[in-house]
């Protein structure tokens, strides 16, 4: 896995693409500013979640940054095959931003991977979608962009969850790539949730998968 700071200089690098001034301003300015959190946070709960859910991801000391990475690159190769149908730079935005709302409520882990804060009624009650959209909003807002255009690049934040009523292609892959790195994560990092209590065996184990160069 690549380092923090060269997987952070990877997403400053995706943003960087981004040719909306406005937008890559905002986004710039919101990976710069939440950086050490970025760092330090988990994608997933690990704990309280565990008793709630059987599938988590990238609960560990910089698994936030891991996570948004990893959805951004998926997200970026996604809008690269559709071309001109989609907006790019809205894919780009949406996807480095969609789970920024998690640098306020989700663990946060040292580097022994001790959680050192855990689930607050922002989670229970409001969640990391309404938390981002505000965080996303107040720095579109210094940008005085378009209303119309604003609302589309916050839908992608507020509707990523596979379980949101979407409006927009750009909404959809940012959806995908999630749910795609979560899945993945969470049977890589977590082999339980590949486990199969009929027979005692994991259903798929990925210790010696086939390479290519």
């Amino acid at each position: 896995m690549l380092q923090k700071e060269e997987r952070f200089n990877s997403l400053i690098d995706y943003a960087e693409k981004i040719r909306n001034k406005s937008l890559k301003n905002a986004c710039v300015s919101i990976l710069t500013d939440y950086k050490e959190e970025l760092f330090s946070r988990g994608a997933g709960h690990d704990g309280i979640e565990n008793k709630k859910f059987t599938r988590t991801h990238q609960c560990f000391n910089g698994g936030l940054l891991d996570h948004i990475y990893n959805v951004t690159t998926i997200a970026y190769n996604i809008a690269l095959n559709y071309g001109e149908k989609v907006d790019i730079d809205l894919v780009l935005f949406g996807a480095i931003l969609h789970d920024i709302g998690k640098v306020k409520i989700f663990d946060k882990y040292n580097e022994n991977n001790e959680i050192k804060s855990n689930l607050n009624y922002a989670y229970l009650l409001v969640d990391h979608l309404y938390i981002g959209e505000k965080i996303v909003e107040e720095y579109l807002d210094k940008e005085k962009l378009p209303e119309k255009f604003k609302y589309q690049a916050l839908h992608i934040i507020a509707t990523h969850i596979d379980t949101m009523e979407k409006h927009m292609a750009e909404a959809y892959i940012v959806s995908y790539a999630d749910s795609i790195d979560a899945y993945i994560e969470n049977i890589i990092s977590y082999p339980r949730n590949a486990f199969n209590p009929l027979n005692n065996e994991y259903y798929y184990e990925s210790e010696n998968p086939t390479k290519y160069e």
